[in-house]
C-alpha cells in the first residue's frame, strides 16, 4: 500500500470513491491511491467504440445524454474513484466563434480560422458563450446524479489554442 500523503492518522470510516479523491486532493491521509480515467484512455473501451460507430466525436460532446454515457462508461466498468466528463478543449473557442471540425483525410482537427492577429482575437465573442455551452451543464446534470456521490466528478482544462 503507498504511503498516505500525510502523517494524519486514516479516517475512521471507511472511504468511497469520491471521498478519497477528495481527501487526496487536499493532501490528507488515504487507504489508496485514487484512480480515474482520462476520456482518451477510454477510447479503448468497446461501449466507447460501439457508440463512436454511431455518433462523430462532435456529436458525442456535444448530446447530453451521450456525454453523459461517455463519461459513465469507465465507471461502470472499473469503479473508478473520479469521472471525467467527456468533452474537449475546443468547445470553449468554438463558443467564442471560432469554429472546428475533424479532417476526413490526414486525421486531426481543423480551426475555421487560427488566431494570429488583433483581428483575429477581435472576431471572438464570448458574450454568448454560456448559452452556447448549455449542453455541458446539461450533461453535468446527469452525471452527477448517476455517480450517487459515490465517485468525484473531474473537469479539464487547457489553453483553447494549444
Amino acid at each position: 500500500m503507498p504511503a498516505p500523503l500525510s502523517t494524519a492518522p486514516l479516517p475512521e470510516e471507511p472511504l468511497n470513491s469520491r471521498s478519497r479523491f477528495l481527501a487526496a486532493c487536499r493532501c490528507l491521509p488515504v487507504d489508496r491511491a485514487p484512480v480515474w480515467l482520462m476520456r482518451q484512455a477510454g477510447r479503448a473501451l468497446p461501449e466507447y467504440r460501439a457508440l463512436k460507430e454511431k455518433h462523430p466525436f462532435i456529436e458525442l460532446v456535444r448530446t447530453p445524454e451521450l456525454a453523459a454515457e461517455v463519461t459513465l462508461q469507465p465507471i461502470r466498468r472499473f469503479d473508478f474513484d473520479a469521472a471525467v466528463l467527456f468533452s474537449d478543449i475546443l468547445v470553449v473557442p468554438e463558443a467564442m466563434g471560432q469554429p472546428y471540425h475533424f479532417r476526413e483525410n490526414g486525421g486531426g482537427i481543423e480551426m475555421e480560422f487560427a488566431v494570429k492577429s488583433a483581428e483575429d482575437i477581435r472576431r471572438l465573442d464570448a458574450r454568448n458563450a454560456i448559452e452556447r455551452l448549455q449542453y455541458v451543464a446539461e450533461a453535468l446534470a446527469l452525471i452527477k446524479p448517476a455517480l450517487g456521490g459515490r465517485t468525484a466528478l473531474l473537469g479539464f482544462a487547457g489553453s483553447p489554442w494549444t
